[in-house]
C-alpha cells in the first residue's frame, strides 16, 4: 500500500503530475501485472501506461480487459518486440508462452529441474521484427518515461541497452527481472544487469522475490533450493553528488518521491519529502509537504499512541505546518459491555437484532454462495456461521480472542477452525477458498492493510465485506482507541474508522471488481443518504463486495453511491 500518495491526492498535490510507465513483457498473468489498479491509480487521470509484448493476442487480450473494466487512465498494449537494435531475430516459443525468449532455453540447466521442461521447453521459433525503446520514443515524439518495467525471459538488459538516450534524459525508476543462472542460452546474468544500471546513475534497491527452483522434492528449510532470479528495483538518487543535475529540481525529487511511496518504499519516500520541505518548502509552499507528513504520519496508530510531536522528522517540519499536530481519539466505552463475557456480550439485544438485519441484507443480494467453499475471518463465538452452513457450505472459521475461539469451538465442532489475530495473520495452511466473509471486524484493526492482503491472498471469487466506516469522502483511514477488555473489540486496544473510499481503493488493489449495494441493511447504523451529518451516532456503517469476475447483478453498482435505499 502507498503510504503518502492518498494524502498527497487528497490535497491537491497530484493534480498537476502526470505519470508514464512503460511495461516492456506486458503480458497480464496475475493482478499483480495489472500496474494501473495499484498504488499507481492514485495519478489517474494523468497516468498513462504502454505495454509492449511480442505476442499479438497477450496485447489484444490486456487491452479488452482494460476497456472493461472503464477506468479513467490511458493505456496501450502494443504487439511489438523490444530489445536492443532495429532489426530481426528469432523467438523462441515454450511450452508456456509466458517464458518465450529471444534465446533458446538452456536444455542442459532446465532438465536438471522437475517443473522446467514443461515450462521453458523448447515448443517451435518465429521470425520477428525489433525495434528499441529510443527508436520507438523517437517515432511517438514521447521524451519523458518515469517508471520502466521490464520482463522479457533473459533479454531484459538488451531492452535496457536500446534505451540508452531514453535513461539519460529521464526515469526515475526501474523494476527488471534479474537472473543468477542462465536458464536460457548466452543470456546476461544480474552482474552485467546490475552494472550496466549504476552506470546509468542508478542505485539497487531490492531483489524480491528471491525465485528459487528445486531440483528434487527433498529440500530443506534454510536452504529450499537454487536462487535462478528475482525482481530488481533500481531507483535515481538525487541527494547523491553524482546526479545529474536534472533529478535534483524540486519537480523532479517530488515525483520521484511519489514513484518510491508507489513501489511501497515509505522510509526513502520520507526522507525526499521531508528533504523537499526543508530545502524548497520556505522559498515555494507547492513544496512545503509538512502537513502531508503529519497527516499521512496521523495514520499509524503506535505513532499517535506515543504522539507524533514525538517523532523526529515531525519536530523537524514543524516550523512549517499549517495545521495543529493531530492527537489520538479516544473511543467512547460502553462500560456495560466492556467487561461482559462473550456470549453476553454478542448475544444482547442490540448484537442479535443487528446480526438479523446484517443477515437478511446479505441474502437479499443473490450472491452465488450456495455449496460453496468459505473462509470466515473474525467469527466471534460462530453467531454468522449458520448462515453458510444452511445454505451446504463447506465453512472454516477463524477468530483472534482466545476465549471467544473456545466458544466457537464448542459450538461448531466439526469445523475446521483457527486462532488468528488479523493484525498479524499467520495461517498454516495454503488453501483457496471461493468466498472469504469478513463482517464486523475491519474497524477493530489496527493494520487493517495486511489483514486484507491475507483475505485476498486467500480468496478465489468473492470477499464480503462489512465494516464501520466515516463519512469522510476522502480515503482516510482514521485510527482510533477502543476498549481492549471488551470480547467485541480490538484485541490490542487500537482500531480505525476508515472511509468507504479508503476501503473500496485499498479493495481495488487485490481485486479487479469492488462494488457496493444499492441497498442497506435495515438498521440504522447503515446509512441510505450520505449527505447527512452522522456525527450523533456511534457507528456508521457499509457494505463491500469484492470480485475476481465481473457480477452482473442490478443491486450492485461498481462506484460509492451517496444514496442507498432499504
Amino acid at each position: 500500500m502507498a503510504f503518502f500518495l492518498p494524502i498527497l491526492k487528497q490535497l491537491g498535490y497530484l493534480d498537476e503530475i502526470s505519470m508514464m510507465l512503460v511495461n516492456v513483457g506486458s503480458r497480464k498473468i496475475t493482478t499483480a501485472d495489472d500496474y494501473g489498479s495499484q498504488n499507481w491509480g492514485a495519478f489517474a487521470p494523468n497516468l498513462t501506461i504502454i505495454g509492449f509484448d511480442a505476442d499479438p493476442e497477450a496485447c489484444e487480450a490486456a487491452n479488452a480487459a482494460f476497456e472493461a473494466q472503464g477506468q479513467d487512465w490511458n493505456e496501450f498494449h502494443i504487439p511489438i518486440a523490444i530489445a536492443k537494435e532495429v532489426g530481426k531475430a528469432t523467438l523462441h516459443i515454450t511450452k508456456n508462452p509466458m517464458c518465450s525468449s529471444l534465446y533458446p532455453p538452456n536444455e542442459e540447466l532446465i532438465q536438471r529441474f522437475p517443473r522446467f521442461p514443461d515450462l521453458v521447453g523448447l515448443a517451435s521459433t518465429v521470425e520477428i521484427e525489433t525495434t528499441t525503446l529510443d527508436q520507438f520514443c523517437q517515432d511517438e515524439a514521447i521524451e519523458e518515461v518515469d517508471f520502466l518495467q521490464v520482463d522479457v525471459q533473459g533479454a531484459n538488459l538488451q531492452v535496457l541497452q536500446g534505451a540508452r538516450a531514453l535513461l539519460q534524459r529521464s526515469v526515475f525508476a526501474i523494476q527488471t527481472e534479474v537472473e543468477f543462472s542462465p536458464i536460457y542460452r548466452d543470456e546476461p546474468l544480474f552482474a552485467e544487469t546490475d552494472t550496466f544500471l549504476r552506470q546509468q546513475g542508478f542505485t539497487l534497491f531490492d531483489l524480491s522475490p528471491l525465485c528459487r527452483e528445486q531440483r528434487s522434492p527433498l529440500h530443506s528449510i534454510k536452504r529450499p533450493g537454487q536462487l535462478l532470479w528475482s525482481d530488481a528495483i533500481y531507483l535515481r538518487d538525487p541527494l547523491q553528488a553524482s546526479t545529474p543535475e536534472a533529478f535534483k529540481t524540486p519537480e523532479a525529487i517530488f515525483k520521484l518521491a511519489c514513484i518510491a511511496d508507489a513501489l511501497e518504499f515509505t522510509d526513502y519516500a520520507l526522507e525526499l519529502l521531508e528533504h523537499l520541505t526543508l530545502t524548497f518548502g520556505q522559498q515555494n509552499p507547492a513544496y512545503n509537504l509538512a502537513d502531508a507528513i503529519v497527516q499521512s504520519l496521523a495514520q499509524v496508530p503506535d505513532l499517535l499512541k506515543q504522539g507524533l510531536d514525538n517523532v523526529p522528522v515531525v519536530q523537524k517540519v514543524q516550523p512549517y505546518l499549517q495545521q495543529p499536530i493531530p492527537v489520538l481519539s479516544p473511543e467512547p466505552i460502553l462500560e456495560e459491555v466492556v467487561y461482559a463475557p462473550p456470549v453476553q456480550a454478542f448475544q444482547s439485544e442490540h448484537y442479535l437484532r443487528h446480526n438479523q438485519r446484517r443477515l437478511e441484507h446479505l441474502a437479499s443480494l443473490g450472491l452465488p454462495l450456495q455449496g460453496r467453499s468459505v473462509l470466515e475471518v473474525g467469527a466471534g463465538i460462530g453467531d454468522h456461521t449458520s448462515f453458510f452452513l444452511d445454505r451446504g457450505c463447506d465453512v472454516v472459521t477463524t477468530e483472534g480472542r482466545a476465549d471467544n475461539f473456545e466458544i466457537l469451538q464448542q459450538r461448531f465442532p466439526q469445523l475446521q477452525s483457527y486462532l488468528l489475530d488479523c493484525d498479524h495473520p499467520d495461517m498454516t495452511f495454503d488453501r483457496t477458498f471461493d468466498v472469504v466473509y469478513c463482517y464486523g471486524l475491519l474497524y477493530h484493526l489496527q493494520d487493517p492493510v495486511t489483514a486484507l492482503q491475507f483475505m485476498a491472498k486467500h480468496c478465489g471469487d468473492l470477499l464480503l465485506l462489512e465494516t464501520a466506516v466515516s463519512t469522510d469522502t476522502d480515503e482516510l483511514l482514521n485510527p482510533c482507541e477502543e476498549p481492549a477488555a471488551s470480547k467485541t473489540q480490538s484485541i490490542h486496544g487500537l482500531g480505525c474508522r476508515p472511509s468507504r473510499s479508503w476501503v473500496y481503493q485499498q479493495l481495488k488493489q487485490h481485486f479487479p471488481f469492488v462494488y457496493l449495494p444499492t441497498t442497506q441493511p435495515s438498521h440504522e447504523e447503515f446509512p441510505i443518504d450520505w449527505t447527512l451529518d452522522y456525527s450523533h451516532q456511534r457507528f456508521t456503517r457499509a457494505v463491500f463486495i469484492a470480485s475476481r469476475n465481473p457480477l452482473d447483478n442490478p443491486r450492485l453498482v461498481e462506484n460509492i453511491p451517496m444514496q442507498q435505499t432499504r
